[in-house]
């Protein structure tokens, strides 16, 4: 399920394991079979229904739109932080590697600022690669996710 105002991805499954709905009915009340699930949106708490109305599923578009710019921009972002990761480990290396110095039959000299200069870069190209990663992650999968829904939608085959 998806929410029509801000396109949160909602797992029922997930939300009924949480708090289940039928465990806040009374057990005196008749539940029939084709009742209505109603689900909050944790993200803006709006309600959250199966069968949705045209100016929902427009609603909806939208969100899912935004979502999908935001996917884009979260790739875009990762990738930024990957190649500037890239080029700190390659200064690293050249640091490291001159930090074995000729004058010490090149042995590694771990008291010279070569050295240190090398592993302050290792740390930050490590953050940066990470992090990088992280991002190009959650932006492929908002991109895959929100790329069906919005095919969905445009096929007019959309089912909450």
């Amino acid at each position: 399920m998806f929410c029509t105002n801000c396109g949160k991805k909602i797992d029922e499954k997930k939300v009924e394991a949480k708090s289940a709905t039928l465990s806040k009915v009374d057990i005196e009340t008749e539940i029939s079979e084709d009742a209505e699930v109603v689900y909050a949106c944790p993200r803006c708490g709006e309600h959250i229904h199966h069968n949705i109305s045209e100016d929902e599923t427009k609603s909806l578009s939208r969100a899912a739109h935004e979502q999908y710019q935001k996917g884009c921009n979260s790739f875009a972002v990762g990738m930024e932080c990957v190649c500037i990761g890239v080029i700190a480990a390659i200064i690293a290396v050249i640091f490291f590697i001159l930090a074995k110095k000729p004058a010490n039959q090149h042995v590694l000299d771990p008291t010279c600022t070569e050295f240190y200069v090398s592993m302050i870069l290792f740390g930050a190209a490590l953050v940066l690669l990470s992090v990088g990663g992280s991002y190009v992650g959650i932006g492929i999968y908002k991109r895959v996710i929100y790329t069906r829904v919005l095919k969905d939608i445009n096929n007019e085959v959309f089912i909450q």
